[in-house]
């Protein structure tokens, strides 16, 4: 990493600036280490969201993570927030051992999870806050964000959730660093766009997530593109029914049969697809999909049913690519 590559065609990683070109496969959305903080004890799902099997270590995720590499996995980004046990330098560690290259987020959760450090804060200062991550380093270490994070629960939208998304828009702007977002069942997702973009995010450095925890919306999704921002399905390779979500996600088919159906209306420039792996049982050793899934299941299966090379590599390689490069530095 001691070239000096463009400054206009660059990735952020834990382990420095990379040139954005040439890339490989990508994996849009994941988790190393995902635990949620204490400090919401008294969230009423607490229990569910800190019991044994959402209690996520990076030394149980990491075999599983050394099995990505070996399949071919090229890059990961990870998605963990603020209050949800984001350790950067574990990050490092995990891409110095495999050289997968990570993208780390500076991030915040949605209401009623934001940590209190944030909550008494204004949007302006959660802006700068966001920048400092970017542009120093997370949580006072020199391992930079190479993304933004930020979600919204079932709805509407908080007034504490406004304010991170307009201090995301504005650290966007500041930074050249994109967005990707949280929804729940896709919702809101549409007033995420339209609260991101009317404070000056570029739609085209805007992702929204979690399109395929339930059933696919395909008005929805095209909706979205209209306005300009990335979709993407990120639980590949989940097919259960989830009861935190009340939902039955999808299966890797529908959800492929979904991307081809993009493709045909020629918008396969504007999906993205990860495995939001953040539980126990979605290791392999447990009987889950593991990390490698994304590459030995996925795209395996994708070519069994004849999902063209090219439209895979668009949506693994080219659009992760161009999401994650930062417009300026």
């Amino acid at each position: 990493m001691d070239s000096m590559p463009n400054r206009q065609q660059l990735i952020r990683t834990v382990r420095g600036d990379l040139p954005s070109t040439p890339w490989g496969w990508t994996n849009s959305h994941a988790h190393l280490n995902c635990v949620l903080s204490s400090e919401f004890k008294d969230f009423p799902l607490y229990e569910q969201y800190a019991n044994d099997d959402a209690t996520f270590n990076f030394d149980d995720t990491f075999p599983d993570f050394e099995l990505f590499a070996k399949a071919g996995g090229y890059a990961l980004i990870d998605t963990t927030p603020i209050g949800l046990g984001r350790v950067p330098e574990l990050l490092r560690i995990a891409s110095e051992r495999t050289d997968v290259h990570i993208i780390a987020a500076t991030g915040i959760y949605h209401d009623p999870l934001i940590p209190k450090q944030i909550t008494q804060m204004n949007d302006r200062q959660i802006c700068q806050y966001f920048v400092e991550e970017i542009t120093k380093g997370i949580g006072g270490t020199d391992i930079k964000a190479g993304m933004i994070k930020i979600a919204t629960y079932k709805g509407p939208m908080t007034e504490m959730e406004k304010a991170i998304f307009r201090a995301a828009a504005w650290a966007s702007q500041e930074t050249g660093v994109s967005i990707t977002t949280h929804t729940y069942l896709g919702r809101n997702a549409l007033e995420q766009i339209d609260v991101l973009t009317k404070h000056g995010a570029d739609p085209g450095q805007v992702v929204i997530g979690h399109l395929d925890d339930g059933d696919i919306d395909q008005d929805l999704i095209r909706a979205i593109v209209e306005r300009g921002a990335y979709v993407q399905f990120d639980a590949i390779g989940c097919e259960y029914y989830t009861e935190r979500l009340g939902s039955q996600m999808p299966t890797d088919e529908q959800r492929l049969e979904t991307i081809l159906a993009l493709a045909e209306d020629g918008i396969a420039e504007r999906v993205m697809i990860g495995s939001d792996l953040c539980r126990k049982k979605h290791l392999r050793k447990n009987g889950g999909p593991g990390f490698a899934h994304l590459i030995t299941g996925f795209l395996d299966l994708a070519r069994v049913i004849g999902v063209p090379q090219s439209l895979l590599e668009q949506c693994m390689i080219s659009n992760p690519s161009n999401v994650l490069t930062m417009r300026k530095c």
